[in-house]
């Protein structure tokens, strides 16, 4: 068996001082970007060439944006063919609800508070 004579460059690590520890873990989840491109991004100020993965949550809460969006148009047709004015009322505040939930969502997902 053949032996490699090159060795790889040890990596350069970072360590953030134990008070900064925290911010810098959620600058880089936020960021949506691997610990690597966002310290390379931050260092040399370009991103590197790569697209940014969406995060599980991310997909969860698309899903279901798309999901409830689809029942509020099916919920606002059947109002539009309803004759019951009992009936109409009731579909357009399950609508109204439903959009309320639907902009939680969007704020979460942009780390907003409500």
């Amino acid at each position: 068996m053949t032996r490699r004579t090159k060795k790889r460059p040890a990596p350069i690590s970072y360590r953030p001082p134990e008070r900064l520890r925290e911010e810098f873990h959620l600058r880089v989840m936020n960021s949506g970007q691997s610990i690597n491109a966002f310290i390379t991004e931050a260092v040399f100020g370009q991103a590197i060439p790569r697209a940014r993965p969406i995060s599980s949550l991310e997909r969860k809460l698309a899903a279901m944006l798309l999901s409830q969006a689809a029942r509020i148009n099916d919920r606002l047709e059947q109002a539009c063919g309803a004759s019951d004015e009992g009936n109409y009322d009731l579909l357009l505040q399950e609508c109204r609800d439903e959009l309320a939930e639907i902009r939680s969502y969007l704020m979460l997902a942009l780390g907003r508070e409500l």
